[in-house]
């Protein structure tokens, strides 16, 4: 009687999900902006959250995929950061060891406090964590993916029981496949090229999500999320973010790895995130408040442009207004143009000096250019 009740009421629970979801999709404007704040302030408490989003392997007790998402659900917006597998951390309990151990000395939460510690200081709201097997069922669930396959992969596995093998190009992957994908790193870019592959499929899984043919699918979603996902949040929480970003636009998700360079410790092969800029992507985006919202021209003079998707992805998720972005000559010195609110937290955020100017632009310079890939 008792589990023919909590049936009862988790149907009832989905259908409800389902009615609020579409109900959601015709709402336009202000009307909509309302029910966004008050769905988020209602299971969360606040408007900006910070998710850790983990890919582990539960008999090697690593971590395959580790990704810090910043949700500005007022916005709408989600801004993935990546942080490579093999990063060099201070992981409690063990000293100075790759990122993907922390899992084996507290789980997902050890993770979290050295992934937190990495960003300087960043809280971390909820966690969310699985395995490739949990991974695979949830893209079968959708029907698999279609996925523009970045290089011809051929790689097996005895002992690991991996099996990739997939040609280059467009094509329509199945769960297992898609989690073969992810994981693989046998070429030249290793784990950068790993991490730009994680995105690119957390993406087209918010995609497929959002369209209009696979509302009917979220009933079994949810149960295979509750089964396949360990998470802290509860199934209000997940319905409310399945709520707030079904039919997200693509502007809203941006995605970047956090400046690192590849190297060595002795004979082991490791990546050094850089850590000024570990720091400024931590104050930049994960912050709580709101930035000022005046206008900011954006302009890297640093020489370095890889560093452009990882400065304006971090402004442009964090609120701040950033409409144009462009590169400049090579400058010796970071400065801030302007005297508005935006220039004064700028200065302070990134020691830049200030100088006078009719509008706001923040020029990084030589000074903070970042060591990375």
């Amino acid at each position: 009687m008792i589990s023919k009740r909590f049936i009862r009421i988790g149907l009832l629970f989905m259908a409800a999900a389902i009615s609020v979801a579409v109900g959601f999709l015709l709402l336009r404007g202000p009307l909509r902006q309302q029910v966004v704040t008050r769905t988020a302030k209602q299971s969360f408490g606040q408007l900006k959250l910070n998710l850790l989003i983990l890919g582990y392997q539960a008999d090697e007790l690593t971590t395959d995929t580790i990704i810090l998402a910043h949700l500005d659900v007022a916005r709408r917006s989600a801004t993935l950061v990546s942080i490579p597998r093999d990063t060099w951390v201070n992981v409690p309990g063990e000293g100075f060891a790759k990122i993907n151990s922390a899992y084996a000395f507290g789980g997902a939460h050890a993770t979290a406090k050295v992934a937190g510690t990495l960003l300087g200081g960043v809280p971390i709201d909820a966690i969310v964590a699985l395995q490739p097997e949990g991974a695979a069922a949830i893209v079968d669930a959708i029907g698999g993916l279609d996925v523009n396959v970045d290089e011809t992969m051929d790689y097996d596995d005895n002992s690991g029981g991996l099996h990739i093998h997939l040609k280059k190009g467009e094509q329509h992957l199945d769960g297992s496949q898609v989690a073969g994908y992810v994981r693989f790193r046998n070429d030249p870019s290793s784990d950068f090229g790993r991490v730009a592959r994680q995105r690119q499929v957390l993406k087209l899984l918010m995609n497929e999500v959002s369209e209009p043919a696979n509302w009917t699918k979220l009933p079994s979603l949810l149960q295979l999320a509750r089964k396949q996902v360990h998470t802290t949040l509860n199934d209000s929480q997940l319905g409310s973010l399945l709520t707030i970003y079904r039919d997200v636009p693509d502007d809203n998700v941006r995605s970047f790895t956090l400046p690192s360079k590849a190297g060595w410790v002795g004979d082991a092969s490791v990546v050094f995130a850089d850590p000024r800029w570990a720091k400024l992507i931590g104050t930049l985006l994960f912050s709580r408040s709101d930035p000022p919202q005046d206008e900011v021209l954006v302009a890297n003079a640093t020489g370095n442009a890889k560093l452009d998707t990882a400065l304006v992805g971090a402004l442009r998720g964090a609120g701040w207004n950033v409409p144009t972005f462009i590169h400049s000559k090579v400058k010796r010195r970071s400065v801030v143009v302007g005297n508005t609110p935006a220039a004064t937290s700028l200065a302070k955020t990134f020691a830049a000096l200030v100088i006078p100017g009719a509008k706001t632009a923040l020029v990084i310079g030589a000074d903070l250019a970042p060591e990375m890939e």
